[in-house]
């Protein structure tokens, strides 16, 4: 088996960028490359370092995370540090503080691993987070999940092209097989670093990994495997298609940040397109999913009875991942919930922060705010504040509680604060509020 060529390497990457061929070399593109120090990953920055000679273009910056797991992950993030410098690369080591918990650990580490990378791609504007995720991990996610039950969504194939916190994720090599990238890296002379986890058959992943060999006797290889994830993953974007469509006409998202879901054009689609709209509008930016239980009960409350509102339902709603919904007789309102908003976030003059993964504020470079700026949910003494100095320009007939998630920021001078923006309600000329890009 041949070693993965930079020419390769960089026909792969341009092709999951929006640009092709030599286009996409003449772009000034930042690539951020996850390399944790295993052979995977590091095949990564090997060709990186290759790419680059033929891409000038093309920025590159090894992340590499330490989690808090294991001691030596110090000196294994400095030792991928120091490859990287003598490759030419930049490079930067994430390292996580907090508090890992006790279960589920690799699935805790990932959700670290991807949010620092995240936060620094997002900080310094990286324009993709790229992953050595290849043939095999393919075939693996997809008989972990078959054996947890998973349905069509779940046993899709990942995608070259994702997105991860805001970030736009590539995985260049899920047809690539392992062997392929390990020779690379063995071609380069790099020796990688063993993460004793990927032995410890208290990891469902390893213990799937020894039975490999036997499946593939019965002709499971993993190539078959991807393949059939490919096909389901096919199905499961026809879906979509058709929940897009549905949405133009049924979903609408209002200058308050809450979605209207129009009853007559929904309730006559087939049960799965329905959850996969409720399922989409109630993921927040970046964030998982509802529970599957949750998304049936608004199913057979609102859309799947013969009889709607039932008794009741205008009056009332309930909350559901973050988001509250709100039953009406011609449909059925859903907004974020304030309380599981971020805590406060400060801003300086000239900055652009995202809030809640899915607002972007700006503060004008030459502002005439003196003092503190936070960004937070607008809240109840916000709303109090608005309706005192505003009465007849606040809009009417919307919930409190919608007004209360509003993204707005204040100013706090002398120990005194007051309110300065709120998105769709109170302008400031030194404060914008870029469109939500949630749904």
């Amino acid at each position: 088996m041949t070693s993965f060529t930079a020419t390769a390497f960089i026909k792969k990457l341009a092709d999951l960028t929006p640009f092709s061929g030599n286009q996409a070399k003449n772009q000034n593109m930042h690539f951020a490359l996850a390399v944790s120090g295993g052979a995977d990953s590091l095949s990564l920055l090997v060709l990186a370092a290759a790419a680059k000679k033929k891409t000038p273009h093309w920025r590159f910056t090894v992340l590499t995370v330490n989690h808090g797991l294991r001691a030596a992950a110090v000196k294994e993030t400095r030792h991928v540090a120091k490859l990287a410098k003598a490759a030419g690369l930049a490079s930067q080591i994430l390292t996580y503080k907090g508090t890992i918990p006790d279960k589920d650990i690799q699935a805790a580490a990932r959700d670290i691993r991807y949010g620092l990378m995240s936060d620094w791609c997002v900080k310094h504007k990286a324009d993709y987070l790229v992953t050595a995720h290849h043939l095999e991990d393919q075939a693996e996610t997809f008989l972990l999940r078959l054996a947890r039950g998973s349905g069509l969504d779940g046993l899709s194939a990942m995608q070259s092209v994702g997105n991860r916190n805001g970030v736009t994720l590539l995985r260049p090599f899920l047809d690539v097989p392992r062997a392929r990238l390990h020779k690379t890296v063995a071609k380069a002379g790099l020796e990688a670093i063993s993460d004793p986890s990927n032995m410890n058959r208290r990891f469902a992943r390893v213990r799937m990994r020894e039975k490999m060999d036997l499946l593939a006797e019965e002709g499971l290889t993993a190539p078959r495997l991807a393949e059939t994830a490919g096909r389901l993953l096919q199905a499961r974007k026809a879906l979509e298609h058709v929940a897009d469509t549905v949405m133009q006409s049924a979903v609408r998202v209002d200058d308050y940040d809450i979605a209207h879901l129009d009853h007559a054009a929904l309730r006559d689609q087939p049960e799965e397109i329905l959850r996969r709209i409720l399922n989409r509008i109630l993921t927040p930016y970046g964030g998982y999913p509802p529970r599957a239980e949750s998304v049936q009960r608004i199913l057979d409350e609102v859309f799947l009875t013969s009889r709607y509102p039932q008794k009741g339902a205008t009056q009332g709603g309930k909350t559901v991942n973050g988001f509250i919904i709100r039953y009406r007789r011609d449909g059925v309102l859903v907004f974020r919930e304030a309380s599981g908003l971020p805590a406060a976030l400060t801003i300086k003059a000239g900055q652009s922060l995202i809030w809640d993964d899915s607002h972007i504020v700006r503060v004008a470079k030459k502002s005439g705010l003196k003092g503190i700026l936070d960004i937070k949910p607008l809240g109840s003494e916000g709303l109090k504040s608005l309706r005192h100095q505003f009465e007849d320009d606040l809009p009417k007939n919307l919930p409190a509680a919608a007004l209360h998630a509003l993204p707005s920021v204040w100013l706090t001078y002398r120990k005194k604060s007051h309110l300065v923006a709120v998105k769709a309600v109170l302008s400031h000329p030194d404060v914008q509020f870029e469109d939500k890009f949630w749904l």
